[in-house]
């Protein structure tokens, strides 16, 4: 009994150490930066009452949340601002806000926190155009609402591409223009556009659509077929439009509909007597359109369950109802008339009934035709645009399963695999996100190759090192091309390296140097071996990032804004890869060197790993490499390829020592002393840094900025690999120190403004 009673009270005790440890970790103190950014928002917004708390609180994340302010924090980090004001529209608006008011330096300011996953600012009388590419920095936003101000212009297309926007309430703005397609975020559940000028083509949005609010706006012509796709959808107001032409009456049966406005538009015809309301429908509001006709069973009068509005149309069995004259039904080629008798002498007599039902039949027939050809070349311009959609290959077990009832030989053994199921949708997300134009993928002949480098002259032979030679080449058609020729294991086959090949093929990012082709040279004693494979890649004419580091005619290019923008994209392609497949590609060889710039300075990997997925035959996931001189580089188990993506942190860091110093670490004695160097300097005095970054660059960096990297960097150089922080927080910390040298290039512009004008 003693015992229990001991063994009780050790597990209270840890319990009572856990939930201390807990809130020690919630009660993090707010970093002094994000503070004073707090503060600052709230100069920019007139000093509302709402805010009046945060003037007076030692640690705004100890706040209690009010109706008016909400202010949430994770590690000293905002995660959650939202004010409610109390201003109400006023037509002298510019008023409610400082003479100086500007959207984008509120915006700007805003984007110093950047683990912002909530933003709402109500009522606050917010005047101006949203600036899109200070909202796209916001990389963690999930929810949006800047609903009941007085925004005004088009909204920004940098919104479609915001693709982790869960929630966006502009509702009550004048913002006009047209909407940019939403349909690539597949998290968005909320849109409500509500009370604007926005118009006139409805908008394009996904299919995770749970809430969709149009009403009061500019929209105009039908409704799309697509939106009777909207499986999730619970809420529906496109109410006090211009909506014209038939409802697609599979809308009422979406099976999570509840609540659906199609009110004071000028939607026309008649609703079939076969259309089915979802269960869930609680409330329908069709009422001041042009409806005609009988109405649906499911839509006679309300009921206990369901509320049905559909007075001002012209509807024959209801009250409240317009004469059939106002819904020109004569307009529609294909209004039912009304039954006759038994004899029908009204209306031209029976010849006179059979044209006119000739003619509806003709119009149905010539309108289902249009929408049939209209269908077949959306869809035909929707795969040329966006081939990516399908990125990732069909399971090689189907594929074999297809070949075998197609009577074709399929080959004996089948282990690729690309990506677990439950990695797929991530997977894919990624791919399709990240997919850009680029030359066609194709095989080349040998000859061809032979061809563009001058039969693999030493002319043209760029690096030879044991995992491969590299060659520059020229296609026929004048393009330029850089080839990477790799000998490969003795078990592959042709056939089982073509399928490999369709899945390097997908490969596609901005921030990789993609390859366009490939060449599988077979073993002329054995053809069915494959001796190697030659890949074709787009040819980066611009150099490599430590050319621009120590070239001196190429260094000028690269000031600290620039040289932040290539880490950032470099760290982008590492998460890429990273994602992209399961396992993950990891173990690339980041060497700056193998980091190229095109003409726009856009940073590109040119060197990264091709793992081939395969499955043991205990059923484990492994992946592996096929080329002959990488054979002690092997991933192995997916538990040592998550261990190998710290390797690429690790080789990250050494990229972002360089860019800040212009100088390459070249023992690891020397790494060691500037680590030392930088950790001294980050702890004392950031102001030391000055000193030990590049000279090229003093003058264009604000100190927190290459603080923030020189942290970065040293936290990714970690002796421990389980020390080093992951691509999406390495990726995270350069944004900010992106948004710090923004705000500091704002300020400096500022102050040299106002010195000039006095």
């Amino acid at each position: 009994m003693a015992c229990s009673s001991s063994h009780g009270e050790r597990v209270a005790l840890v319990f009572v150490l856990l939930l201390s440890v807990s809130t020690l970790v919630a009660a993090q103190p707010l970093v002094s930066s994000q503070a004073k950014t707090l503060l600052w928002v709230r100069r920019l917004l007139g000093f509302p009452p709402a805010l009046d708390a945060l003037a007076q609180a030692p640690d705004a994340c100890a706040l209690p949340p009010t109706p008016s302010l909400t202010v949430a924090c994770a590690g000293g980090q905002v995660t959650e601002l939202s004010v409610l004001g109390g201003r109400a529209p006023d037509v002298a608006w510019r008023t409610a806000l400082p003479a100086n008011f500007s959207a984008d330096s509120l915006f700007t300011t805003l984007t110093r926190l950047p683990a912002l996953w909530r933003l709402s600012l109500v009522a606050l009388g917010v005047w101006g155009e949203l600036p899109g590419a200070k909202l796209h920095r916001l990389q963690a936003l999930r929810v949006l609402n800047l609903s009941s101000n007085y925004l005004y212009g088009a909204l920004p297309e940098q919104f479609s591409r915001m693709y982790s926007l869960q929630s966006l309430v502009l509702s009550r703005n004048r913002l006009n223009g047209t909407v940019p397609p939403l349909s690539g975020l597949a998290f968005l559940d909320e849109l409500d556009l509500g009370h604007n000028r926005l118009g006139p083509a409805f908008p394009e949005v996904g299919n995770a659509v749970v809430r969709l609010v149009l009403a009061d706006n500019n929209f105009t012509g039908k409704i799309p077929a697509g939106v009777s796709s909207l499986g999730q959808l619970q809420f529906l107001d496109v109410s006090g439009n211009r909506l014209q032409g038939w409802i697609p009456s599979s809308i009422f049966a979406l099976p999570a509909l509840r609540y659906i406005d199609l009110s004071r538009n000028q939607l026309a015809g008649q609703l079939p007597a076969s259309t089915a309301c979802a269960d869930a429908l609680g409330f329908v509001d069709v009422s001041d359109n042009l409806l005609a006709g009988a109405r649906p069973a499911c839509m006679r009068g309300n009921s206990s369950t369901r509320t049905v509005l559909d007075a001002g149309n012209c509807f024959r069995d209801a009250r409240s109802q317009r004469p059939s004259t106002y819904c020109n039904p004569g307009a529609l080629a294909a209004v039912l008339p009304p039954q006759q008798g038994n004899g029908g002498e009204q209306g031209g007599g029976k010849g006179g009934q059979v044209g006119m039902v000739l003619g509806i039949v003709g119009g149905v027939v010539a309108g289902a035709l249009l929408i049939a050809l209209v269908m077949m070349a959306v869809l035909r311009r929707a795969r040329r645009q966006h081939p990516e959609v399908s990125v990732l290959p069909k399971s090689p077990l189907a594929t074999t399963a297809k070949k075998a009832a197609d009577g074709g030989m399929a080959p004996a053994k089948v282990t690729q695999r690309i990506v677990t199921p439950a990695d797929k949708r991530r997977a894919s997300q990624a791919a399709r996100v990240n997919t850009l134009e680029v030359p066609a993928y194709r095989v080349y002949t040998f000859e061809e190759l032979q061809e563009a480098t001058n039969n693999f002259g030493s002319s043209n032979l760029i690096k030879n090192s044991p995992v491969a030679k590299h060659y520059k080449g020229q296609l026929q058609d004048c393009s330029r091309v850089s080839l990477r020729c790799l000998k490969l294991k003795p078990k592959y086959s042709p056939q089982s390296l073509t399928q490999y090949m369709e899945i390097i093929s997908k490969f596609r990012h901005r921030h990789l140097v993609s390859i366009i082709g490939h060449c599988i040279v077979e073993d002329q004693e054995n053809p069915n071996i494959a001796s190697s494979v030659c890949l074709v890649s787009e040819c980066v004419t611009n150099g490599s990032l430590r050319s621009h580091l120590t070239e001196w005619r190429k260094r000028e290019m690269l000031k600290w804004p620039q040289r932040v923008s290539a880490a950032i994209g470099v760290a982008r392609g590492i998460q890429f890869l990273h994602d992209v497949t399961a396992p993950s590609i990891v173990h690339n060889d980041l060497s700056i060197e193998n980091i190229l710039l095109d003409k726009t300075l856009t940073s590109k990997i040119s060197n990264f790993n091709l793992p081939m997925i395969s499955t043991s035959k205990n059923g484990k996931i492994f992946s592996e490499s096929p080329f002959a001189a990488s054979e002690d580089n092997d991933l192995g188990s997916v538990q040592s390829t998550e261990q190998r993506d710290k390797d690429d942190i690790y080789q990250f860091g050494l990229i972002l020592l360089e860019v800040i110093t212009g100088k390459p670490t070249e023992t690891q004695k020397d790494m060691d002393s500037l680590k030392t160097q930088i950790s001294e300097a980050i702890a004392e005095d950031p102001d030391l840094l000055k000193d030990m970054a590049d000279p090229t660059i003093r003058g264009t960096f604000a100190v927190d900025s290459l603080s923030t990297v020189a942290e970065i960097a040293l936290n990714c150089n970690a002796s421990d690999p389980s020390s080093r922080p992951s691509i999406e927080d390495v990726l995270w910390n350069l944004q900010y120190s992106m948004q710090v040298q923004d705000g500091w290039a704002s300020s400096e512009s500022l102050s040299l403004s106002t010195r000039s004008q006095g």
